[in-house]
């Protein structure tokens, strides 16, 4: 859904210091926030590089140049300081933005890896667009302990209030933690004492996930199993199952797409499984499906909080596998990891 909005954050890379002066004067009289991420995060890139790198994940580029250089390009460019003006029209504008995906991670049976592959999905995914790596399971342990952001101070899923509705999108991105650049994790609390008032509490996940995406971001959701989890969010891109090559594993899957009809399957398979991937995909009625089978280098990263790191210097046939499989469902949501 296409709406419109005022901009917030505005990224310079601008590599002439006059007209980065110039720019940055401008921003601060109209009170503008300049983005520290850089280029790629910007809700807009003002700069005078002739083939920026820029415009990822929806970003408006706007191109300056100098009085004193003019070229061929006028109709493209903003010349400074007499097309002051233009730019400052250009930047109050309202921008219009697209409505960020949503990735949503299940599990048809517990212990297969869920969580391990929604954390590579957001690893891969990082690089080309602001992502959000939200544990929405109730039940979740910490989807932040297979990136090592356990101990980093910020927002935890209880601390986002659902009875306000969602929460500001650049708020909530400052202050959830960062697993890597580009990549921010909302986990659930595990220090937290139980709560003394035994009515249930509106999980603030929902809300969060939906101001990321207002945003334009990427939106990783980690459902646990499907069993246990709660509601699934409304308006994923794409359903992700993950599954194990066994009897219950298939029926479980059989359910999960009866109620996804377009949920894509992955089958984590052992060399003990007593099915075949193809044949628990043909039980289950799965269109699309892929192959993942245990690997104990991604077994051992996870583990010691690692994945990350190893999923950008995985090697062929070990951690690689895991990255290649991320990357072709990041497809199927017009994103490219690798």
């Amino acid at each position: 859904m296409n709406t419109t909005t005022r901009t917030r954050s505005v990224a310079v890379d601008v590599t002439d210091p006059d007209l980065d002066a110039d720019v940055r004067a401008v921003l601060a009289a109209l009170a503008l926030d300049t983005d520290p991420a850089g280029g790629a995060h910007g809700e807009v890139v003002v700069t005078d590089r002739a083939d920026p790198m820029a415009g990822v994940g929806g970003s408006r580029v706007v191109r300056i140049g100098s009085d004193r250089e003019p070229g061929d390009d006028d109709d493209e460019v903003v010349r400074l300081p007499s097309g002051t003006g233009d730019l400052v029209g250009m930047l109050l504008a309202p921008a219009p933005t697209r409505s960020g995906p949503l990735v949503e991670v299940a599990g048809a049976v517990g212990g297969c890896g869920a969580s391990t592959l929604a954390a590579a999905l957001a690893v891969r995914a990082a690089p080309s667009i602001r992502t959000l790596l939200v544990e929405a399971d109730p039940h979740g342990t910490g989807v932040d302990l297979l990136l090592g952001a356990e101990d980093r101070p910020g927002l935890r899923v209880e601390d986002v209030r659902a009875d306000l509705g969602g929460p500001d999108p650049e708020a909530l991105w400052g202050a959830v933690p960062e697993a890597l650049p580009g990549l921010g994790v909302l986990a659930r609390s595990r220090r937290r004492p139980a709560p003394a008032d035994p009515a249930p509490v509106r999980d603030g996940a929902p809300g969060a996930m939906q101001a990321h995406r207002e945003a334009g971001g990427l939106v990783v959701s980690d459902r646990g199993g499907l069993a246990d989890g709660g509601p699934a969010p409304a308006g994923a891109d794409l359903v992700v199952v993950v599954t194990r090559a066994d009897l219950s594993g298939a029926v479980a899957a059989g359910h999960a797409v009866h109620e996804a009809p377009g949920a894509v399957l992955v089958i984590r398979t052992g060399r003990a499984d007593p099915l075949h991937a193809a044949d628990v995909a043909d039980a289950a009625g799965a269109r699309r499906w892929f192959v993942l089978p245990e690997i104990a280098a991604v077994r051992r990263a996870a583990g010691a909080g690692d994945l990350g790191t190893a999923l950008h210097r995985g090697r062929a046939g070990r951690v690689r596998r895991l990255a290649a499989v991320a990357d072709v469902l990041l497809e199927q949501v017009g994103l490219d990891g690798r």
